[in-house]
């Protein structure tokens, strides 16, 4: 417990047992009882209540005012925040969606958040631009299609027509055509309709049902569809 005078104020870290949301983390809680504003529960992030009751274990200077107090939280939520995006961003690249996303899961504060966000965007930490396309050429390795990739594209914040390029060049309709027969090559498409069967798989990888038809009748001219 932190106090001074008629200002007092503790930290509370959720029970590692406790509910949790499917969605985001639960909080801390910073109980204060100040002579200005009586007794409040303030929720903060884990990480910014952790850092706040290190300070006191290790005998730093502490906050002796509810204004003090908020100007910590304040200081403390940026900084952690940032610390966070550096983190995550060491692992793998984010898009702007992604990572604002996963800070507003881990507790930070909307403003806080979209300023940290905007300051990574503008020294060129984060670029939608840059994470795309290497989304893009690495999912055209993996056998996705055009359809695909714009779906999970859009699903991760990125909007394909603000790319530059896309998808000319990326990709043209010998070579969609052509990835897609190879793919529909390795697999074996049996049972009672195995065109149907091969038209599906190949939607669902993200080729259109133009592509994904022609080779199925390719398939199918070949022999290669068992009935």
């Amino acid at each position: 417990m932190g106090s001074s005078g008629s200002f007092e104020w503790s930290v509370s870290l959720p029970g590692s047992k406790g509910s949790r949301s499917t969605f985001y983390k639960p909080k801390a809680s910073i109980c204060v009882d100040s002579e200005s504003c009586g007794h409040e529960e303030l929720f903060v992030p884990v990480s910014v209540a952790k850092v706040l009751a290190r300070h006191r274990k290790d005998g730093e200077s502490l906050p002796d005012s509810r204004a003090e107090l908020i100007f910590q939280l304040s200081w403390l939520e940026e900084t952690e925040c940032r610390k966070r995006v550096e983190g995550l961003i060491n692992r793998r690249d984010y898009s702007t969606s992604e990572l604002t996303l996963r800070l507003q899961r881990d507790g930070y504060p909307s403003d806080v958040v979209k300023s940290v966000v905007e300051r990574m965007v503008e020294v060129g930490v984060l670029n939608d631009s840059r994470y795309a396309d290497v989304f893009i050429r690495s999912k055209i390795s993996s056998g996705w299609g055009e359809l695909r990739i714009e779906r999970e594209l859009s699903r991760r914040g990125v909007d394909v027509e603000t790319l530059e390029g896309w998808p000319d060049s990326y990709f043209d309709a010998t070579n969609e055509a052509e990835r897609a027969y190879e793919l529909a090559s390795r697999r074996r498409f049996s049972g009672r309709d195995p065109y149907a069967k091969a038209v599906r798989y190949l939607i669902g990888r993200g080729f259109s049902y133009s592509v994904a038809s022609d080779v199925a009748s390719r398939l199918k001219d070949e022999g290669t569809l068992l009935g």
